[in-house]
């Protein structure tokens, strides 16, 4: 069985003038040219001798029409969008299932940056682009709507990368807004500029169970910028269409870790791309056991050209290999199917509040099952708008957690709202929320 999984790291609209497009040429390849649309085009033709033939076509790759061909604006990728919703297009080749093309929507949010360091025109904000996407495709079985994120670099500058998770407390923030907010929590990762590190190995591993990051490839395209793992370190990882649990030390190398981490090449990239011969490799593995065949793209670019690629070559390989039986899928789907995870029931979260004295309460927490990771995710809103993620006491009892209110933490007379979440290991996700002056609670399930 194969499950096909397309993944959108899903950014919202990119602008780039041509003069920051002739500027980016130089510190990536320290090629100096006069920027104008005759030499781009002469650049994306081969036209202008750069010393090698090995640049060239770097350079041709890395400024193609199709890299920058960004969507400036949401109303452009929203005509982006439409087309690529409509059913003949979703449906032109079915699964065997019959089923019709699915996406899962990695969402990002462009938070935590310097609002005055964004010359690429970045949607900023906390749930722009998740609203965006969860209002377009709410309750629209053929997308999902899963997690990505930028971590803040030293810059703040919000077209600048990344790779700290803990410098800056903004991944905090996020996830504990689309829990009180939003009522929604994450199961399964894209890692922002294809990147973890010790840290978000670390980070990861007690919230979220799947994760669909590894870029090994057999491909060696000469990108500076990219070389020696500067932007997405896979290159210990496994180049198989398998899928492993990592090790504690290095998310690279297979070893005891709970979440399980697939291979995803880049659909229309200039690194590790995703290839027929790929493709093929993926059905002649599936014929021997479940895989999950993962690509990526952004949204910021149109998306037609490489899906009608993907479709073409499922085609293809879907007569040479008839026997293999391939769906498109969910991300958390697929790799619960692929790892063999049968309990694929949601956990309840139980809770009380119990006063202590003047001042000082327990939040005491009880879910009816095992759950990923070491404690459910806790985080509250006070009544000045300010929001905190903080951290369990572990009870005695199992699959119990406590937490003090007090002037220790904060007092609960100060606290508006409190939210609580947990994945298990299947990735079914139970989100709970409620007002504390009133009991009003809110649960969501998902996945």
């Amino acid at each position: 069985m194969l499950h096909v999984v397309h993944c959108v790291d899903t950014e919202g609209p990119l602008w780039e003038p041509l003069e920051e497009t002739f500027l980016r040429l130089n510190k990536i390849f320290g090629i100096d040219v006069a920027p104008s649309e005759e030499n781009l085009k002469r650049l994306q033709c081969g036209q202008i001798d750069l010393g090698s033939s090995d640049i060239s076509n770097a350079v041709k790759l890395a400024f193609s029409s199709q890299q920058l061909g960004f969507l400036i604006s949401w109303d452009e990728i929203d005509k982006m969008l439409d087309r690529i919703d409509d059913e003949a297009f979703r449906s032109a080749v079915p699964d065997s299932a019959g089923n019709p093309w699915h996406i899962n929507w990695h969402c990002v949010a462009h938070y935590g940056f310097d609002p005055n360091k964004n010359p690429r025109r970045r949607a900023l904000g906390l749930h722009s682009i998740f609203d965006h996407y969860k209002e377009r495709y709410l309750n629209e079985t053929s997308n999902s709507i899963h997690w990505h994120y930028h971590p803040i670099p030293i810059s703040a500058q919000a077209n600048h990368c990344a790779t700290s998770y803990f410098r800056n407390p903004a991944i905090f923030e996020i996830i504990s807004r689309r829990i009180l907010e939003r009522n929604w929590f994450p199961c399964v990762n894209r890692p922002g500029f294809h990147s973890e590190r010790p840290d978000s190995n670390w980070f990861l591993e007690q919230w979220m169970p799947f994760d669909i990051a590894n870029l090994n490839s057999e491909d060696d395209t000469f990108q500076p910028d990219l070389q020696n793992g500067r932007w997405g370190d896979w290159r210990r990882a496994p180049k198989g269409w398998s899928i492993y649990h990592p090790s504690h030390d290095d998310y690279q190398t297979p070893g005891d870790c709970r979440r399980a981490i697939a291979r995803c090449l880049m659909l229309e990239g200039r690194i590790a791309p995703l290839t027929p011969d790929e493709i093929e490799k993926a059905f002649i593995q599936a014929r021997n056991k479940p895989i999950i065949l993962a690509f990526a793209n952004h949204d910021y670019r149109d998306m037609q050209h490489g899906i009608r690629f993907v479709q073409k070559e499922l085609a293809k390989c879907s007569e040479l290999y008839p026997d293999v039986k391939w769906y498109y899928s969910d991300a958390a789907n697929a790799m619960r199917l692929c790892l063999g995870i049968d309990d694929t029931s949601h956990c309840n979260i139980g809770y009380e509040i119990q006063s202590l004295k003047a001042n000082a309460h327990h939040l005491n927490v009880r879910i009816d099952r095992k759950i990923f990771g070491p404690q459910p995710w806790l985080c509250f809103a006070l009544k000045d708008g300010r929001v905190f993620y903080d951290n369990f006491d572990l009870g005695l009892q199992s699959h119990s957690w406590h937490y003090t209110f007090d002037d220790q933490t904060v007092n609960l007379s100060d606290v508006a709202r409190v939210g609580i979440a947990a994945n298990t290991a299947a990735g079914k996700t139970s989100v709970l929320t409620f007002e504390t002056e009133t009991n009003k609670e809110t649960r969501n399930f998902l996945n």
